[in-house]
């Protein structure tokens, strides 16, 4: 029975695109099955807890469900955030709790509970260039004194990053989640010109219709997702994209600048030892010279300086 899990509801933030999309136990098992590399075909063994609008600290996660006696929470991410693990972490903790109450679990009894196994996945697709998965960890984000265990429990969060051209082995097993890729690089590559925003992303969106992109989700709630794209790509999802993008600009300049700083040094560097050798073979002229107005043979002169026959007559004859 599916059972729905309202922990705190936030009537103005309005669904996303990703949540819309996966919303139903079809393209949540197509989904669970790609990143867990399973074949469950019954959607019925699907238990849904669904936080609408879960909010904690403002943030939102998207979706979250058990199958397989193991508690999921998928979220979608269009910029990274180190911190997914704490967020994961207090998702979860939540869904446990609520899943006690529905479930009338005596948390204080003498009988030790069964509870599912927690998985936190990220779906990652912002700017910043990452690898296909990662996995980050809670306790990176603490600190304990030399000699004592960083934490008492361990917590994880599954990073897939699920822009277009990335993770295909994922893409291939949910067709639904690599249309979804293509359709954000659609939005993306209209939304980076000087255009307005709801114009590029109409435009993004008939282009999807007529390539068969999501095409009967577009077509059939054509005004709502171009208005969800419009709450993701607002003022505020702008600073974070251009923040990476400067970032990334930032980082591939200082790069350039760390360059060219090596190269003005090796350039000293040679310059100097060139000066030096110059300096070097000027005093061993003159102190050829010298012990030849000294009357020194020319083989003395070698064996004093320490250099071969051949250079003392060579010195000698461009003197």
């Amino acid at each position: 029975m599916d059972m729905q899990m309202n922990v705190s509801v936030n009537a103005k933030h309005k669904d996303r695109l990703f949540r819309f999309i996966f919303k139903d136990k079809e393209a949540l098992l197509a989904l669970y099955n790609a990143v867990n590399e399973s074949d469950y075909e019954n959607v019925d063994d699907l238990e849904i807890y669904t936080m609408e609008n879960f909010v904690y600290m403002g943030m939102k996660n998207d979706l979250s469900f058990l199958i397989d006696w193991n508690m999921n929470v998928f979220e979608h991410q269009s910029t990274y955030n180190p911190n997914m693990p704490l967020r994961g972490f207090l998702y979860m903790a939540a869904a446990f709790k609520r899943y006690i109450e529905l479930q009338r679990l005596d948390l204080y009894g003498s009988k030790q509970l069964r509870l599912p196994v927690p998985r936190y996945y990220v779906f990652y697709n912002g700017l910043k260039e990452m690898s296909d998965e990662e996995i980050l960890y809670l306790t990176d984000s603490m600190e304990a004194a030399d000699g004592v265990e960083k934490s008492c429990a361990q917590f994880s969060a599954h990073m897939v990053n699920i822009n277009k051209g990335r993770n295909t082995k994922i893409m291939q097993r949910c067709p639904l989640l690599y249309e979804y890729s293509l359709f954000v690089a659609e939005v993306r590559k209209r939304t980076t010109q000087s255009r307005p925003l709801r114009e590029a992303i109409e435009e993004a969106v008939d282009y999807c219709i007529a390539h068969d992109i999501l095409a009967d989700i577009l077509r059939a709630n054509k005004a709502e997702v171009t208005n969800m794209c419009l709450e993701e790509y607002d003022e505020a999802f702008h600073i974070a994209s251009e923040k990476e993008i400067s970032f990334e600009e930032g980082r591939l300049e200082g790069l350039k600048s760390a360059e060219k700083e090596r190269l003005r040094a090796e350039k000293e560097r040679l310059k100097a030892e060139k000066e030096q050798l110059r300096a070097e073979a000027l005093n061993l002229q003159v102190a050829v010279l010298t012990r030849k107005l000294r009357g020194e043979s020319e083989k003395e002169i070698a064996e004093n300086q320490g250099i071969t026959l051949d250079e003392v007559q060579k010195i000698l004859e461009e003197i």
